[in-house]
């Protein structure tokens, strides 16, 4: 069992109280010290699996992206947990009326939305940027820890032979690979 499969049984195995990123840690040797950046898709969002409610007053569901003030009643009685909550001014009164219940997954500057199409482009959005600078390291969130085995594992490939790709053209070589969770130890890939 090489240590991609020790970290996704981690994963697997392991329950979070909250949800951690997964992180690849790439070290490279860019010897002719070429500086660029670029973009790269994903398989897989980072933020699938995560659960996110946009108030509304037409109620709908795509996938993990919930809309409706009914989702919201469920979330106040714990029978559905949301990532984070978004409202517009209209229904703003709702959040107001629950001030204490919230804490952390509702912050007016940050939750408060004019449009919430391009916020939901954000959220659903599997275009990495990457910056290929001095420090010869790579820090790229690739998913989160409710992903499955299949998610990961697409994730992970994409990224690495997406990049594979374009360090050969640029004479950019990958020394090591780590994977790890925001609060785990870093499993040595390569």
């Amino acid at each position: 069992m090489n240590n991609l499969d020790l970290f996704i049984k981690y994963c697997l195995e392991n329950k979070f109280n909250f949800c951690e990123s997964i992180d690849l840690s790439i070290l490279f040797n860019n010897k002719k010290k070429n500086y660029f950046s670029f973009c790269t898709n994903l398989f897989y969002s980072v933020n699938d699996k995560k659960k996110f409610l946009f108030l509304s007053d037409i109620i709908k569901k795509e996938n993990n992206i919930y809309y409706g003030n009914s989702y919201f009643y469920s979330f106040l009685k714990k029978e559905i947990v949301f990532e984070k909550i978004y409202s517009n001014l209209k229904n703003i009164s709702l959040i107001k009326k629950n001030t204490d219940f919230f804490k952390n997954k509702f912050t007016e500057k940050k939750c408060l939305l004019d449009n919430y199409d391009k916020k939901i482009k954000e959220i659903t959005n599997k275009i990495l940027k990457v910056k290929i600078d001095k420090n010869n390291f790579l820090n790229v969130k690739i998913g989160n820890v409710f992903f499955d085995k299949n998610m990961i594992t697409k994730n992970y490939f994409t990224l690495i032979n997406n990049l594979k790709k374009v360090f050969f053209c640029n004479n950019i070589y990958i020394e090591k690979i780590y994977i790890s969770t925001t609060m785990s130890k870093s499993y040595l890939i390569k």
